[in-house]
């Protein structure tokens, strides 16, 4: 986003330059005038700005944030709106991402990528006492720096069992750390954290993500349907304890994860001890103190956060964000709390051998990530409105993430749910020109892999 006018915000913070940007904002360098100090401030991109609801949210849940107050956590100084642009102040950290440190030696000895998880419990525990889940807990959110490890932009977390928060806006992470549940658009809650923790042990430890795909769509996929197996068996010598609470953190029934931040931290330190094994309480199911998210239809702001930034094929249901792996600096730099497009791993060095971890989908999944990108280039062009592209992702969801043993009378309901809803947009004018040809190619692609009629 390119600020235009004035370059002071909240009458205090003067932006100086950007640090980084992403799908939902941009993240600059600024000097807050009254306490002479350096700050970053993330100011969310206009298409959000729009809406008066969402500003009215986000201004909530980011005073919510800001009374957070944890070493792991970056600390929240100040949030607002100008005009009709939010804005939300954070502490400056100094330091590198555990990004760029994996994306510069590949993998991290087995005590150091525990240490770093323990701590990433001690920051995510806080936050989930006070009823706050992150939903994108990845490297490039976790930064070491003289400080210690700090957890990054809880700017995106939403305060649990607020009202406005929908089944549709529950994918909120990327794809490689992405929880089953978000990316099938079920309910997410502090065990969503936890599993994405696990994704970040496994490539600490490996070198590689858990899954690798062609596309953010079957990396999605992979998420729901597939097992990557224990770390030892890409790193062999690994401690079977360290393959135990990884497999814990990443069950695919959240019930099955440890049941908090402060169990999970307790398994990874236990997991380095010989002779010690972590035994977790049984997982409580959600009682009326931890409400769960009503279900609302999305406003179209909502599908942009999907559909509409879809790049390459990035995302899937309708609020997938990526992020980019930058190269490693030389030298520490200044963490940019943003979000950017996610680049595919080098094939160089530790990477390489992620290509031996990327089977090839199965039918169904190949032919959803070519209709999703069809559907992102025919929103992005103008020639499928923003409702159409909202409900064909949500009609698409649903054949894509029910198990894979269902019954071939229900997959052919569905894929003809998904045929009517593409007919009722077609002849109602919201899918025209090109993209009423490709999407109708896909759509019977997606029936031949399918196995529908």
């Amino acid at each position: 986003m390119a600020m235009t006018g004035t370059r002071l915000l909240g009458g205090r913070y003067v932006l100086l330059d950007v640090l980084g940007t992403g799908g939902m904002s941009t993240v600059w360098r600024a000097k807050d005038e009254v306490l002479d100090r350096e700050v970053a401030v993330k100011v969310l991109g206009p298409q959000y700005a729009a809406d008066a609801a969402f500003r009215t949210r986000f201004e909530r849940e980011a005073r919510h944030v800001a009374g957070l107050s944890h070493p792991r956590l970056v600390t929240v100084f100040d949030c607002g709106v100008q005009g009709s642009t939010p804005f939300i102040v954070m502490e400056l950290v100094a330091g590198r991402t555990l990004r760029q440190i994996l994306d510069e030696t590949g993998t991290i000895p087995p005590e150091d990528a525990v240490a770093i998880a323990a701590a990433v419990c001690e920051g995510l525990a806080a936050a989930h006492a006070a009823g706050l889940v992150h939903r994108d807990i990845k490297p490039a959110n976790i930064v070491l720096s003289g400080a210690g490890v700090k957890v990054l932009d809880f700017g995106i977390a939403r305060l649990e069992g607020v009202p406005g928060g929908t089944r549709t806006q529950t994918v909120l992470g990327t794809a490689a750390y992405l929880s089953p549940e978000q990316a099938s658009g079920q309910p997410v809650g502090p065990q969503a954290d936890l599993y994405a923790l696990g994704c970040v042990l496994f490539e600490m430890l490996t070198g590689t993500p858990p899954f690798m795909a062609d596309s953010e769509v079957g990396v999605a996929y992979r998420q729901v349907h597939d097992d990557p197996g224990p770390p030892s068996a890409r790193r062999p010598g690994l401690p079977a304890q360290l393959d135990w609470i990884t497999s814990r953190l990443m069950a695919k029934n959240p019930a099955e994860r440890p049941p908090g931040a402060i169990a999970a931290r307790a398994g990874l330190l236990a997991a380095l001890t010989p002779g010690r094994t972590a035994v977790f309480p049984a997982h409580v199911a959600p009682t009326a103190q931890e409400p769960q998210h009503p279900t609302r239809r999305p406003r179209s702001t909502e599908l942009i956060l999907g559909v509409a930034l879809l790049a390459s094929l990035a995302g899937l249901l309708t609020m997938l964000l990526t992020s980019n792996r930058s190269v490693p600096p030389a030298a520490p730099v200044t963490v940019s709390h943003s979000h950017g497009p996610r680049q595919s791993p080098s094939p160089s060095g530790s990477r390489a051998a992620g290509a031996h971890h990327r089977p090839a989908l199965p039918p169904v999944a190949a032919a959803a990530a070519t209709f999703v990108g069809e559907l992102q280039a025919g929103v992005g062009s103008g020639q499928v409105s923003t409702d159409a592209g909202r409900n064909l992702f949500n009609q698409l969801q649903q054949l894509l993430f029910e198990p894979s043993d269902q019954n071939p009378e229900h997959v052919q309901q569905q894929y003809d749910q998904l045929v009517q809803a593409y007919d009722h947009y077609q002849a109602d004018g919201q899918i025209t020109g090109h993209a009423a040809i490709v999407l109708s190619r896909a759509l019977d692609a997606l029936r031949v892999a399918a196995g529908a009629r």
